[in-house]
């Protein structure tokens, strides 16, 4: 009976620790703490108890447990143990729900003189190989000059007092750097950017040298070296392989933040109300962000006005006009967007496509399937349907292009990306969404399973040609530390795999419960921004998803690296300017270089290691 009992619970005592080690999130070992808080979530999610309640009963019981199979002594070391870690989650807890992190009061004039310093996001961007404790530039051929940037953001809301200092010195005569390498400014706004350029270039062979970059604003400080390994001489060069496999500006993964819009309602923040608070948010992180709406009951006054005399609510039908001309008139929704986002108007977002009657919940109800709630594909027969088709790769279709044909007479633009509504979806709906004009997706073809437990890459679903499938990862709406830890986890293997982390925080963010989802969402998107100083490329799921497609994609990609004796050539066969292309040149002996290149619309880009050659409209010094 003891021995079953044990086997009960160490497997139950190592699931309550596991889950409050956040700090394993940037390690593989984190894969653990990600399964433990999955299986906490899935089994007390049922019980519908909150995750400190859940956690008290927990402990209680192991308590207990060990005291019965081990006697006091042994139980009360274990209740020693559990209680300090669950104090810990719950100190971080408390921090990531408040955004206590964004700003603190300067040092020096702590009790003297109240003076808050934000804690500003710091961005390197450029030829960075890997970014680690040093910032590893690899081995440059004698010659090379290339650009950096820093981004430095106040993320915060607080309006600083103290000055900026940007610092880039060279610590060896071999790296030679120009452009903006001493400055005092004013400190950036809250959502304000300062940026600041400058190049290395690496005239003579030799050893190399490091550079160091430091930000400064009252007692922040922020410092980072980079280093070039080697200067090659030109003469002992072999180019033995190039290509293109990061993403844009070198970044190591991608990032793209979406929510989803399902029906105008104020008592839910899916309002002017709320946009306000999430876009407003966005706009403080300069954060692009996609929106999936589905427009029935969002744009369309008196199809929402029908639906809530069924229902008998009163969810303000007479505000959607108010709505309609909010986003038209404050909100940029251009659907290719990156950070930073930069937009003349108040706010900015990707309108994405989320059918015109949303599938699988109540807001599917209406007369067309006999106000059937929850409603999926072939409930119904509506009078957006064309050609009087009714299989379920005709309705899905149909349903896409009326939401689409809705957003061009409202907005002057139709919807590039397109999510499932409420996880309805069959193997008809890839296809059915390229079919209605949609380049790229999410949750198209993706089990749950595959959203909790896997990182897929960004692909071509089955039986589409170019369309892009970009899965989210699950949890969503994280509303404690607990998700925001399991996410950054998925975030860190990301990294690792080089792919792209879709991430769904839905624009209401549940302020209807309180305020917890929306730090907790602040928590993690500052995080992306600050961790590992520009290790992401973020932008909208359009952004993201034409990238990939355009060139990384085995299939559709419109880059050709090319390798002619000393010379490397980049072609761009589309019919659009590729920025920010990061080419990678083996150099042989294991030495490698990195070149972010510009590429235009049906142009090349070319370069041999010895000479100044013109590729593309542009010079080239290598």
């Amino acid at each position: 009976m003891t021995v079953l009992l044990l086997l009960v619970l160490a497997p139950a005592t190592a699931v309550f620790l596991l889950s409050k080690c956040f700090f394993l999130a940037p390690f593989r070992a984190g894969w653990l703490m990600m399964a433990a808080n999955i299986v906490f979530e899935t089994l007390f999610k049922r019980l519908r108890w909150s995750r400190e309640r859940a956690d008290a009963v927990l402990l209680a019981v192991l308590v207990v447990g060990w005291a019965v199979a081990t006697g006091p002594w042994v139980a009360s070391g274990i209740g020693l143990l559990l209680g300090w870690t669950w104090a810990g989650a719950l100190i971080v807890d408390g921090r990531w729900k408040t955004a206590a992190g964004f700003a603190r009061q300067h040092r020096e004039l702590w009790g003297r003189v109240p003076l808050p310093v934000p804690q500003l996001i710091v961005q390197i961007r450029g030829p960075i190989l890997r970014r680690d404790r040093v910032f590893d530039l690899g081995h440059w051929p004698a010659g090379t000059t290339q650009e950096f940037q820093v981004l430095v953001l106040n993320p915060s809301v607080i309006v600083p007092q103290l000055p900026l200092r940007v610092s880039v010195q060279a610590r060896s005569s071999q790296v030679i750097v120009e452009g903006d390498v001493d400055q005092s400014v004013d400190c950036p706004l809250p959502g304000g950017l300062h940026e600041a350029r400058f190049s290395l270039s690496t005239p003579n062979a030799g050893p190399g040298g490091e550079i160091e970059i430091q930000v400064a604003h009252g007692d922040f400080a922020f410092t980072r070296t980079l280093v070039v390994r080697e200067v090659v001489a030109t003469e002992g060069i072999r180019v033995t392989g190039a290509r293109i496999t990061r993403w844009r500006h070198g970044t190591e993964a991608a990032f793209a933040w979406r929510g989803d819009h399902d029906l105008y309602d104020p008592a839910t923040f899916q309002s002017v109300e709320g946009l306000r608070l999430t876009l407003g948010l966005a706009r403080r992180l300069r954060f692009p962000n996609t929106m999936f709406l589905s427009g029935r009951l969002s744009l369309v006054e008196e199809e929402h006005r029908e639906f809530c005399q069924h229902y008998g609510w009163d969810r303000r039908s007479h505000e959607i006009p108010g709505f309609v001309k909010f986003l038209q008139d404050e909100v940029d929704l251009n659907v290719e967007q990156e950070w930073p986002a930069d937009t003349t108007k108040p706010y900015t977002t990707e309108l994405g496509n989320h059918m015109y009657l949303h599938y699988g919940t109540h807001a599917a109800a209406a007369p067309g399937n006999q106000w059937k709630s929850h409603a999926k594909m072939g409930d119904g027969q509506y009078d957006w349907q064309q050609s009087g088709a009714r299989d379920s790769f005709s309705e899905q279709r149909d349903n896409a292009i009326h939401n689409a044909n809705l957003f061009e007479r409202l907005f002057g633009t139709r919807p590039v990306s397109y999510a499932i509504p409420s996880d309805v979806y069959d193997a008809h709906t890839p296809a059915a969404m390229e079919a209605a004009g949609l380049e790229v997706g999410s949750d198209t073809d993706a089990s749950r399973f595959t959203r909790v437990f896997g990182l897929p890459e960004p692909h071509h679903p089955p039986g589409c040609q170019r369309f892009v499938e970009l899965t989210r990862k699950i949890p969503r709406d994280p509303d404690n530390a607990y998700k925001v830890a399991t996410l950054k986890y998925w975030l860190h293997a990301a990294a690792r795999t080089g792919r792209a982390f879709i991430f769904l925080s839905h624009h209401h963010l549940l302020r209807y419960e309180g305020t917890a989802c929306y730090h907790c969402t602040e928590e993690l998107l500052r995080y992306v921004l600050e961790e590992g100083a520009g290790r992401y490329h973020v932008g909208t799921l359009t952004a993201l998803g034409r990238y990939w497609r355009d060139v990384l994609s085995p299939r559709t990609r419109r880059v050709d690296v090319a390798i002619d004796g000393r010379c490397v050539r980049v072609r761009n066969r589309g019919s659009q300017l590729l920025a920010g292309l990061p080419l990678e040149v083996d150099l042989g002996g294991g030495r490698r270089w990195l070149q972010i290149v510009d590429v235009p619309a049906g142009g090349e880009w070319s370069a041999d290691l010895t000479t100044v050659v013109q590729a593309g409209g542009a010079k080239t010094r290598l």
